[in-house]
């Protein structure tokens, strides 16, 4: 179903799992798309923000997700992730109940420049950051209009990258070119929006009860959660005790958010930042 800001839809359902919504910003990208699935065939209930409505709809419709299922179980909200009022619409449901959970997978296209020493970039340069950014304001002002809010602080699990850690090296040797010089504004982006999680995820004023940063060696693949080798079979790290490999596939990341962070709540992985690589 399809909301706009002011029209809120909330839906119920008896969920084995516990009785919550997670809210997904990204949703359309691959790695959040097959977590989205996994989500939804797990019988969670899910509010999600898109700009086109019909391209999500149509990228569950073709993994296998039914009508019917995307009706009952997902709520879209039209809107943009630059939007504070719009983030704070999904975040909320219509009795003002708090999403349990974030997840976000919000990202930019790469393009490519004429420049030697940075080459890459993303059409929106600061997206992770401001997104991030953005969720963390939508969040304070939910808790000071809606006080009760507050003592059901939201989780949030954020989709990173490899090579943005200050503590270890987790690029193999021959992508080390690649990700420290040619992808470093990229990588810029990223590494702000692991600071801001981290920072709003601890002390009195946290506005996160919890924060995991998922950081996936180079993506490959899409959505389809057919198309992967599956979530066991990546290799996880942690930032001291880092998994490094070359690539992973994008729907085996999203598989291994939904079974680790999701469907168990994650708490394992509080302030962690974890490497995934096949």
């Amino acid at each position: 179903m399809t909301t706009s800001i002011n029209n809120h839809i909330h839906n119920e359902i008896d969920m084995t799992i516990s009785s919550r919504f997670i809210t997904f910003f990204g949703a359309t990208g691959g790695c959040t798309n097959a977590a989205l699935v996994h989500t939804l065939n797990a019988g969670i209930q899910v509010r999600a923000l898109a700009r086109t409505p019909s391209k999500l709809t149509d990228m569950l419709l073709a993994q296998g997700i039914s009508k019917s299922t995307i009706d009952s179980q997902l709520t879209i909200v039209k809107g943009d992730i630059a939007s504070v009022p719009a983030i704070k619409s999904v975040l909320l449901s219509g009795d003002y109940a708090l999403a349990s959970q974030i997840m976000s997978g919000v990202g930019g296209t790469p393009q490519l420049r004429w420049s030697l020493k940075h080459p890459v970039t993303i059409d929106n340069p600061e997206i992770c950051a401001s997104t991030t950014k953005n969720i963390v304001q939508a969040l304070r002002e939910i808790y000071l209009e809606h006080p009760s809010t507050a003592a059901h602080k939201p989780s949030i699990v954020i989709i990173s990258t490899t090579g943005v850690s200050d503590v270890c090296e987790d690029v193999p040797f021959g992508f080390q070119t690649m990700y420290h010089v040619a992808l470093a504004d990229p990588h810029k982006d990223k590494k702000v929006m692991e600071k801001i999680i981290t920072e709003n995820a601890t002390g009195s004023d946290a506005v996160f009860r919890g924060a995991i940063a998922v950081r996936p060696s180079l993506l490959t693949g899409d959505q389809n959660i057919k198309g992967g080798k599956g979530w066991k079979s990546l290799r996880v790290g942690q930032e001291d005790k880092p998994a490094i490999g070359y690539t992973v596939h994008k729907a085996d990341v999203g598989e291994w958010i939904f079974e680790e962070t999701i469907k168990t709540d994650g708490q394992r992985w509080f302030g962690q930042k974890v490497t995934l690589t096949n």
